[in-house]
């Protein structure tokens, strides 16, 4: 079910035409005394409630492009995306779960809803053009495979995740920094033939969303 509160589309894309997009950013890590275990940080990373990132996002298409401020807080069924410009201009908030979707406008109003199981992908595909795996991306900025799919991971001769790529994307990992007591990617590029999209992380926080 679909359920506009307004008139004319609201596309995402808007919610990012905030400047120019990242800057590219050259594959540097800080490299601690023992490579990391893998497995286990997957695992660790798999248990967890949920998590809280901070941070700045691009997005590049062949039509339209920009930036702006990210706060991202996922829950076990349930998160919140928040992008705004400097001082919180502009911002735009989605929340999905399993059941809907929501956009709304930084005063809260509701521009669009939709609910169902596939919510999310149609809320994206009518708003950005193009279908984003945003549920797959919770697990790509951890450096996660995401799970039910086949994915191909890529390491660096010193033992760092370098890339991976599953359901037609391609991501793209620099600059692995401890936080938390986990060793997390500092940026990353997601990417295919249709879109790319950098995120900086400047902070990130696991445990129970708020």
């Amino acid at each position: 079910m679909r359920r506009p509160r307004r008139s004319g589309p609201v596309r995402l894309m808007q919610l990012l035409a905030l400047g120019a997009l990242v800057t590219g950013c050259a594959v540097q890590r800080s490299v601690p005394g023992t490579t990391i275990a893998w497995e286990s940080r997957r695992d660790n990373l798999l248990a967890l409630d949920g998590w809280e990132l901070r941070g700045r996002i691009g997005v590049k298409t062949e039509d339209d492009g920009g930036q702006g401020n990210l706060e991202w807080i996922q829950g076990t069924d349930n998160a919140r995306l928040r992008v705004s410009g400097p001082f919180g201009a502009g911002a735009w908030e989605l929340r999905w779960n399993e059941r809907e979707a929501v956009l709304s406008d930084g005063k809260g109003e509701v521009a669009m809803e939709y609910t169902g199981p596939d919510a999310l992908d149609r809320l994206l595909a009518a708003n950005v053009g193009w279908t984003f795996p945003a549920e797959q991306t919770r697990y790509w900025v951890l450096g996660l495979a995401a799970p039910g799919s086949k994915s191909r991971l890529v390491y660096t001769d010193d033992g760092w995740l370098e890339s991976l790529e599953q359901d037609g994307w391609r991501v793209d990992y620099a600059r692995f920094r401890e936080r938390s007591g986990y060793w997390m990617p500092r940026k990353v590029t997601v990417r295919n033939d249709q879109a790319r999209l950098r995120l900086v992380v400047d902070s990130w926080l696991p445990g129970v969303p708020r």
